[in-house]
Formats: structure tokens, C-alpha cells, sequence
């Protein structure tokens, strides 16, 4: 049985990206949540900016990995001092069982700093 599950994403895994601005400062939240028998959740959150012809590119010193022993994890982070511009958050769950891992990739809704 693969890491989400034979019903697919669904019920048995959830998972969100979330950004919020509030002035200068952007707030990233992800959440996911696996099958119960999901052991490890490694999240890597990244700000991005976009840039020119709908390309976006990471923020310095806006990355962040947090691993969790658990089939559920949260990873909360802050930016301050943000230019002008619009961003997004882009995380990467990966779900490990057994010998078994899968990778996937969420966005957030774009957010703008004027």
C-alpha cells in the first residue's frame, strides 16, 4: 500500500499551504497529515517571490525544513522586512512508511506587499 493510500489523497492525507502578510512581515503555516502508518513527515517551506513572465523565485533567507516523527506536522514561520511585490508559499511535504517515501508539492494563494 503506497504512503497516501489506495483512495488516493482525499480522506487519508491532507495538506496546506498558507501565507498571510500583515505590512511587511509574511506568516508561512503548512500543515499535512498522513495514514496511521505515515512514521516521518519532513516539511521544507519556501517564500517566493515572483519575479518576470509568471516565474517566482525563493526569498533569501526564506527556507525552513522541520522533520516530524509522526504521521501529522505543522511548521510555522515568519519573514520580516519584505520588499514590494508578490509572494508565494510553496511547500514540499515528503511521507515516509516503511521503505516507502512520496513527495508533494503545495502552494499558497499569491499575496501582495504594495
Amino acid at each position: 500500500r503506497d504512503v497516501l493510500g489506495s483512495r488516493g489523497l482525499g480522506d487519508v492525507y491532507k495538506r496546506q499551504s498558507l501565507l498571510s502578510v500583515s505590512g511587511t512581515t509574511a506568516s508561512c503555516e503548512s500543515k499535512a497529515s498522513g495514514l496511521p502508518s505515515v512514521t516521518k513527515i519532513v516539511v521544507v517551506q519556501t517564500l517566493e517571490k515572483h519575479w518576470a513572465f509568471g516565474l517566482f523565485f525563493g526569498v533569501d533567507g526564506a527556507s525552513w525544513t522541520k522533520t516530524v516523527n509522526s504521521n501529522s506536522a505543522t511548521a510555522i514561520n515568519k519573514k520580516y522586512n519584505l520588499g514590494s511585490g508578490t509572494y508565494r508559499l510553496k511547500t514540499e511535504f515528503t511521507l515516509y512508511s516503511g521503505t516507502q517515501s512520496e513527495t508533494i508539492t503545495a502552494y499558497s494563494p499569491e499575496k501582495t506587499i504594495s
